[in-house]
């Protein structure tokens, strides 16, 4: 027989089982069946007694003819919880009827009805009034055909159980669940049905119901046909039948998704997914117990980074970086010797408690011992890399007493171990994490101060040794960091580089010195070259002439008013690709030089390759031009090759008059230098040059 719509045009709930109706008429509690549009399709007598109406009355009508649905929201978002979202609905719920004042408080188990293609048809209900603990059972239940199929539909084990636990009914998810037929269940205990110990533990929770006359719910598990266990929470109340002892009916929902869900989000919590390591939050956790049960007993926290990882990673791809993490974290796990807890903090950062040592000198041994254990080669395919690793280590309690404090100046204690090289390891001091402090609060200051606007150009000019006019400026970055402190380039521009901040720091300094060239030609400032300093990681940067095309684009900057400096050190790293980005910028018009030369590792075959139209004399070879033959001879050998290439050459730290004269007789081209101004900001550079003009 077909299963008959809940949304069946011109028609009710048909029910014919007079047994059925009476059962549901004897619920002590309110039971009610809605279609999609919320209209009741069904209602038990103690529905019709709270609303006071006759069952015909009720069917096809809404909650608004019965509910003041303003002052009782919660009745409206649970049920469109339930037909929209098909949520099962286990709570309390606080409403006031129509025509009264005072609230009245349900609790109330809410499932969605659905067909079998698993869409939502409807909603079946039963509440229960906490407010005055009262049930009224009166028998008007119709046709029970349909109510059987509707309660087979909806997704939730329903059933009814007499005084000895024998089943009266038991809807389709029960049958399926137990792998029987209606014959097989109903009139039968779950003695029959179930292994001893699980209907034993159903059984409890029913003569418990029974006994005291109260709504109760727990969890209940059992196995299923497949020999698997479901986990499942059941509501079970309380039945009075007419001329019978006292029964129970039930409602139960499969939450064993939800609990492997959870167990599963729990494990993610606390563990690392890639290693199967404790994370960082419970190796502090591991840590603060092993402290709190063993106050008096020294604990060290060794801390460590593969070194080079990040280039392991672009050369063989993440998955094999993958594998050498999980190979570290097998090694340090499995290591006998290492009894105390092991995490993997984050990216290849690692952690490991050791105990059992007498002194520095043993913690020392054990150190040095996990690197070794670290530089055992890891093969992947064919290749054999060879690991190392930067540590910090902390001892409880001379650097810190708690967990969290304890990782930390491990952390910072292995920062400086690889500022010191590969393979090192630091034991955490005071002086060190001072030093360590001042270095994570720059780094944290420096990543803020582009959008602080804490960054500025100075400006030095340039003088035409000849003509003694000035011929351009150079721009010098400066950082106000807080807006006050002036903090040397020699100290920030690394960092920048380190914290991969310099190449947007540098396509600022680009665009500024572009719309301050704009600005001095307005003013009538013609004729002006300004010079701008590249960093390394630019001039590596493929989109950099890209960069520099569009900022002079955008500020109308002509080819021969823009000068990019670089340093002979840059040539190193990557030779092939400075050649080509500086191709490509010469090909832009962009005038290209070479910064403190003479102090890199150039060597004259890259010289003879790069397209510069200049070199600038380090200050250490002009400070003794004057007094030191040697120097003087030094810097006439330069500025003599520097021509026979075809480039100019410009002196920079020029600050006394003998010096300039010296270099103006070995026909130096430039001078810059505070003999004639020190670098300025805008308005004293604007300044200057408009009286220098």
């Amino acid at each position: 027989m077909s299963t008959p719509s809940l949304a069946t045009s011109g028609s009710l709930l048909q029910l014919e089982n007079m047994e059925l109706r009476t059962l549901f008429d004897g619920v002590g509690a309110y039971f009610f069946i809605k279609n999609l549009q919320g209209q009741y399709l069904f209602a038990n007598q103690a529905v019709c007694t709270l609303f006071r109406r006759p069952l015909a009355d009720l069917l096809g009508r809404d909650d608004t003819c019965f509910f003041d649905l303003q002052r009782s929201p919660n009745q409206t978002l649970n049920d469109a919880r339930v037909l929209k979202q098909a949520e099962e609905i286990h709570e309390r719920e606080e409403v006031y009827l129509v025509g009264e004042d005072t609230p009245r408080v349900f609790w109330v188990v809410k499932v969605p009805i659905c067909d079998a293609a698993g869409s939502v048809t409807g909603m079946c209900g039963i509440a229960t009034d906490i407010t005055h603990r009262q049930r009224q059972t009166q028998d008007d239940i119709d046709h029970s055909e349909m109510l059987n199929a509707v309660l087979s539909n909806v997704d939730a084990y329903i059933y009814l159980k007499d005084h000895a636990g024998r089943y009266l009914y038991a809807n389709a998810k029960v049958l399926t669940l137990y792998g029987r037929g209606p014959d097989d269940v109903i009139g039968h205990t779950d003695l029959e049905l179930l292994p001893t110990d699980e209907a034993t533990r159903l059984a409890g929770m029913d003569q418990a119901v029974l006994h005291s006359g109260e709504r109760a719910s727990a969890e209940e598990i059992i196995v299923d046909t497949e020999g698997a266990a479901r986990h499942f929470w059941s509501v079970k109340m309380p039945l009075k039948l007419p001329g019978q002892p006292p029964a129970l009916i039930g409602f139960s929902s499969d939450i064993t998704e939800l609990l492997q869900l959870k167990r599963g989000m729990e494990q993610h919590r606390t563990t690392d997914t890639l290693t199967g390591l404790p994370n960082r939050a419970q190796f502090e956790r591991l840590l603060a117990s092993r402290i709190e049960a063993m106050p008096h007993q020294p604990l060290a926290v060794l801390l460590f980074d593969l070194d080079q990882f990040k280039y392991l990673n672009n050369s063989v791809g993440h998955a094999a970086g993958d594998e050498v993490l999980k190979e570290v974290a097998a090694r340090i796990d499995d290591c006998s010797w290492l009894p105390g807890p092991t995490a993997r903090l984050a990216g290849n950062e690692f952690a490991l408690a050791v105990t059992g040592f007498s002194d520095s000198e043993g913690l020392r041994r054990i150190a040095m011992q996990v690197q070794h254990l670290l530089e055992q080669p890891v093969r992947l395919g064919p290749q054999l890399f060879q690991l190392t690793a930067g540590m910090g280590i902390s001892v409880y309690p001379a650097d810190a007493l708690s967990a969290d404090q304890l990782v930390a100046r491990a952390e910072a204690a292995m920062f400086d171990a690889k500022e010191k090289g590969r393979g090192r390891f630091r034991f955490y001091s005071a002086e060190l994490g001072a030093a360590v402090a001042a270095r994570l609060s720059l780094e944290r200051d420096l990543r803020a101060a582009q959008d602080k606007q804490e960054f500025e150009l100075y400006y030095q000019p340039k003088i035409d040794a000849r003509s003694g006019k000035v011929a351009g400026a150079e721009a010098l970055l400066r950082w106000h960091r807080g807006g006050q402190e002036m903090v040397p380039p020699v100290l920030f521009i690394p960092l920048a580089e380190q914290l991969e901040l310099i190449v947007q720091i540098g396509d600022w300094v680009i665009a500024t010195a572009c719309r301050q060239l704009q600005t001095w030609h307005g003013a009538g400032l013609t004729g002006m070259k300004l010079a701008v300093n590249l960093s390394v990681v630019q001039l590596n940067d493929a989109g950099l002439a890209a960069r520099v095309a569009e900022q002079m684009r955008r500020y109308g900057i002509g080819p021969d008013q823009l000068e990019l400096e670089i340093t002979e050190s840059m040539m190193m790293s990557d030779p092939e690709q400075a050649i080509a980005n500086l191709q490509a910028l010469r090909a832009l018009g962009v005038s290209l030089s070479i910064d403190d030369f003479g102090t890199g590792y150039s060597s004259m075959a890259y010289l003879k390759r790069l397209p510069v139209s200049a070199l600038k004399l380090d200050r250490s070879f002009i400070q003794n031009i004057d007094q030191d033959a040697a120097d003087a001879d030094l810097c006439a050998g330069v500025i003599a090759l520097a021509h026979m290439l075809g480039l100019q050459v410009v002196a920079e730290g020029v600050e006394t008059a003998p010096q300039r004269d010296a270099l103006l007789a070995r026909d130096c081209d430039f001078f810059q230098g505070y003999l004639f101004a020190r670098p300025m900001p805008v308005a004293e550079a604007t300044a200057y040059l408009q009286q220098a003009a």
